[in-house]
C-alpha cells in the first residue's frame, strides 16, 4: 500500500484526496491504510523506506536530467533501497485484508519479499524481482498528483505488477 506521506503530498492545500475505483469516487484524507498488518517496530522499519522514496520523489523535479535519447537520470539514488521500497508496497498490499488489495498476491515470493524488506537477505539474493521505473511525459493530467494501487499485468508472459507513484510509472516483475 502506498504510504500516507504520498497522499499528504498530493493533497496539498485541498481539504481531501479522492479515492477513485471502477465503482465509486469518495473522499479520503490519507489514502488507503491497513492498521492491522504491522506492529509498531515493523511499521517503523518500513517507514524508513517510505521516507527515502518520498524524498526521491520530492527531489526529482530539481535534480533530474534528460539525455539525448530522452531517458531521465537522477544521481545520488540508492537503487536497491528504492527497489526495496517498491517491494514493500507490493508486500503490504499482498498481506492486507482491505478489499482494494484482494487481488494482490506475491505467491511464492511473499516470504522472500518479507526477508528482503526486513534485512534478512539482500535484494541481490531475490531472484526473479526486477524493476523498471519510467516517468509520465505529456500526460493530460499532472501525473505528480496521483498514485495508483498495484495492479497485476502480464508482460511478455511474465508476471508483473504496475503502479503509478508521484509521476513515476513503475513495473515490478516477480517471476
Amino acid at each position: 500500500m502506498v504510504p500516507r506521506g504520498f497522499a499528504r503530498r498530493i493533497k496539498g492545500d485541498q481539504k481531501h484526496n479522492l479515492k477513485i475505483s471502477m465503482n465509486e469516487v469518495g473522499a479520503t484524507h490519507h489514502g488507503v491504510y491497513d492498521k492491522h498488518i504491522l506492529c509498531q517496530d515493523c511499521d517503523g522499519k518500513l517507514g524508513e523506506l517510505d521516507d527515502y522514496a518520498l524524498n526521491v520523489c520530492r527531489r526529482f523535479p530539481k535534480e533530474h536530467s534528460f539525455g539525448s535519447d530522452g531517458m531521465f537520470e537522477m544521481r545520488n539514488i540508492d537503487g536497491d533501497k528504492f527497489a526495496t521500497f517498491i517491494l514493500s508496497v507490493l508486500w503490504r498490499a499482498s498481506i492486507s485484508s482491505r478489499p482494494e488489495f484482494r487481488k494482490v498476491s506475491l505467491g511464492s515470493f511473499c516470504n522472500q519479499a518479507h526477508d528482503v524488506i526486513f534485512g534478512n537477505i539482500s535484494l541481490a539474493n531475490m531472484h526473479g524481482y526486477e524493476l523498471i521505473v519510467g516517468r509520465f511525459a505529456n500526460a493530460p493530467i499532472r501525473a505528480e498528483n496521483f498514485y495508483t494501487s498495484p495492479a497485476r499485468t502480464k508482460m511478455l508472459d511474465l508476471n508483473a505488477w504496475h503502479l503509478a507513484l508521484s509521476g513515476f510509472k513503475i513495473l515490478a516483475k516477480l517471476d
